[in-house]
């Protein structure tokens, strides 16, 4: 009889996984996740293995959804499988660092779905197990979650602060310097949004230049991306064009669920720059790109810049879905632009609606919101 495989063993390989997709190291978590496949078959047996398999499965789809969408499963029937786990989770001595992954990657999901309270009540439950976790760089990733979904609530020195404590584990481990550079872009996206433009440039250009001396390409996309959204800020439209369009051709090359972010912000430049003939171009492809990945909220944005400067359409209906997804930030930074649009080319009634839903907006940002940046880790 052939002997079985001791769980300790397996678990170490889960480990070594999980690695792999925290340093989001596709083409090694693939290659890991089919020898751990392979050895579960032999394994003896132990729940506890099992869960924490099935956990790291979740994540790494979660994984894949942002860099490789085409090969991802679907993350919302991965996580049901673990959903049928929870009562064994919750009736059975469960590892407390189970019920910790267990929060901390649900959060991420519903971070995913942009379903914020949720995604923040899940963190705050992984937060009271983070005292069974012994990795520093465990905790430091914890912390970057929490720095972002703080940033996209708009809560930006809570944000910076958990920002600082991440980046100060990632600085001090060598092998961690992309992490290190994903806390940049969320610090320069908190700059921005409390105005300290110049600051924000000068950590974005930082970013970049350290971005160009690892192999991580959709790292480099995303500190264009970064770099060209804080150009617009500062109504530099030229070098935003530049830098965003870089960013574009690196998404669209790898397949990546950030395009119709990217030809969105894209889209907006050339508003500004009076090219409407490449705005309608790129609105096209982001509407198409939008679709293709049931991007819905880039979708109705693109249908709002359109309606705004070509159409000058209604965008009730439009701004109707960003509040019914809670989207107030890009409301209210999409109503205050139209607005001032509106009342330059003299169409003064439709100027003060929209600078009403920009106040009612803001006064809900006080509570929470969404970003513009491109903060993640995943």
């Amino acid at each position: 009889m052939k002997q079985k495989i001791p769980s300790e063993n397996v678990a170490v390989k889960l480990n070594e996984w999980y690695s792999t997709i925290r340093k989001n190291q596709v083409t090694d978590a693939e290659f890991i996740k089919s020898e751990i496949k392979h050895e579960l078959e032999q394994m003896e047996e132990d729940q506890n293995v099992l869960l924490y398999y099935s956990l790291l499965e979740f994540r790494h789809n979660l994984m894949l959804k942002d860099l490789k969408p085409n090969k991802a499963a679907d993350i919302s029937a991965s996580l049901s499988k673990i959903e049928a786990k929870k009562e064994d989770m919750q009736n059975s001595q469960v590892d407390e660092m189970i019920n910790y992954y267990y929060w901390f990657f649900k959060g991420m999901y519903e971070f995913k779905q942009q379903n914020f309270n949720t995604a923040i009540t899940c963190y705050k439950i992984a937060e009271k197990k983070l005292a069974f976790v012994n990795s520093e760089e465990e905790k430091a990733e914890f912390y970057y979650k929490l720095s972002e979904i703080y940033y996209h609530l708009k809560q930006n020195y809570i944000s910076m602060n958990y920002a600082t404590m991440a980046l100060d584990t990632f600085k001090a481990h060598e092998t961690l310097s992309e992490k290190e550079i994903y806390c940049y872009f969320v610090i320069a996206g908190n700059q921005v949004d409390t105005m300290k433009y110049k600051e924000a440039l000068e950590t974005l250009k930082a970013a970049l230049n350290k971005t160009k001396t690892t192999n991580n390409i959709h790292l480099l996309a995303s500190a264009h991306f970064n770099l060209g959204n804080c150009y617009f800020y500062l109504n530099q439209f030229s070098e935003s064009y530049e830098h965003i369009q870089k960013s574009l051709s690196i998404f669209k090359k790898e397949k990546s669920a950030y395009e119709a972010k990217a030809l969105f912000q894209l889209m907006y430049v050339c508003l500004k720059q009076e090219d409407y003939v490449e705005a309608l171009n790129l609105y096209e492809q982001g509407i198409k790109s939008s679709r293709v990945i049931n991007d819905k909220p880039h979708e109705i944005q693109l249908h709002i810049l359109k309606k705004i400067y070509i159409d000058q359409g209604s965008t009730e209906e439009e701004f109707k879905y960003l509040e019914s997804k809670g989207l107030y930030p890009d409301i209210e930074e999409m109503a205050i632009d139209a607005a001032e649009h509106y009342n330059k080319i003299g169409k003064l009634e439709e100027s003060v609606e929209l600078y009403r839903k920009a106040i009612k907006a803001m006064n809900i940002n006080k509570k929470g919101g969404i970003g513009h940046f491109l903060p993640k880790s995943n």
